[in-house]
């Protein structure tokens, strides 16, 4: 080999690497940098564990085009206002909890986690590979103007972390209860008084007993929080969130301008993320119950006719608010509770083959 042929080649070959060097860093320099939003402060389990996993996922298996900064609540906007700072513009997309928009609209009480409804296995079965998603979609499209990627699988709750006992549904009436979501609704029934409040505040308001009791995520996220060093009681199952997903929400003009490639990429980031908190809570509700157990808490199973008055409560509140809209001229919330029950009841009626 001549001189001129290695200098020609090592020539050819510097060329190549600074090709491949440039690619690199443009593949490293983000096309999208987007502010999120959330309803919990950063630094929680919560946070590390839903918010922060769908982060990551965008992130790597966008390539780094995507770069999503979060920011806890309060910092762009409060717990329920996540929807409104993307459609207001001060953030750019938002992680938010359906439940805390029930106000807006008693669809969102369905996909938070419905009392008496589907446990995790059905819901995703009936958002996956039902009609769940879809009507999901349009229904936020038409009514906010965003695009909604379902991520952040939540499993049942703790029913109460209780500084009075609860067995019966009699023992409710009188109780002042943290809660979200149409549980807040149906405890009214049932003669409890619900109180909203943050998530950040909820500990607070459990040690000064301004409440009798909460309820908040699931064992993992409860025992970071501390709410069993500070209540007595522990009440399981928990009936009135028995399942519940999280959204993504960015504005639908600025969705549907993204490359469809690009789309697909941040909706299987959410479904991914969707599964592995589901995972990776579940892992930990399994270890915060060890913990829990530890304690001098005083543990309470709620008895079967407490949950089927809840389950029988529940779908008469859907239904009522199915009509209640419909007189409104908004028809989201029947076609909503229709699929939604038709599946449940299907889901019951044909997995008797399944270990319960």
């Amino acid at each position: 080999m001549t001189l001129r042929t290695v200098l020609r080649t090592a020539t050819l070959a510097a060329g190549a690497c600074a090709l491949l060097a440039s690619a690199a860093a443009a593949q490293q320099t983000p096309k999208h940098n987007w502010k999120l939003t959330t309803y919990v402060p950063e630094g929680t389990s919560t946070y590390r564990d839903y918010i922060q996993v769908f982060i990551d996922h965008a992130h790597a298996i966008t390539d780094g085009e995507v770069r999503i900064q979060g920011f806890g609540v309060g910092v762009i906007a409060g717990f329920a206002d996540t929807w409104k700072a993307v459609q207001q513009g001060t953030a750019d997309t938002a992680y938010a909890y359906p439940g805390f928009g029930l106000n807006i609209d008693p669809v969102n009480a369905i996909f938070g986690g419905f009392p008496g409804g589907m446990t995790a296995d059905a819901m995703m079965h009936w958002v996956y590979h039902g009609d769940g998603l879809k009507i999901w979609n349009e229904f936020r499209r038409a009514t906010t103007g965003l695009h909604s990627v379902v991520t952040g699988t939540i499993s049942t709750e703790i029913f109460l972390h209780s500084h009075k006992k609860v067995e019966t549904i009699d023992d409710l009436k009188g109780m002042k209860i943290r809660t979200a979501g149409a549980w807040a609704d149906i405890l009214k029934a049932f003669g409890a008084t619900p109180t909203i409040i943050a998530p950040a505040d909820i500990f607070s308001a459990l040690e000064r007993k301004i409440v009798d009791g909460t309820e908040f995520i699931t064992p993992a996220s409860n025992v970071s929080q501390g709410f069993h060093r500070i209540a007595r009681y522990i009440i399981l199952p928990g009936i009135h969130a028995p399942a519940g997903l999280n959204e993504v929400v960015w504005k639908a003009e600025v969705w549907d301008a993204l490359p469809k490639s690009l789309q697909q990429r941040l909706t299987m980031a959410g479904q991914l993320a969707g599964f592995e908190t589901y995972l990776r809570t579940g892992m930990g509700d399994i270890a915060a119950i060890e913990e829990m157990k530890k304690g001098r808490n005083e543990w309470v199973t709620l008895k079967p006719e407490f949950l089927k008055a809840v389950r029988d409560e529940g779908r008469k509140w859907a239904f009522a608010k199915a009509k209640e809209q419909s007189d409104k001229g908004n028809p989201w919330m029947q076609r909503i509770a229709d699929s939604y029950f038709a599946f449940l009841d299907r889901w019951e009626a044909n997995t008797e083959y399944r270990l319960k």
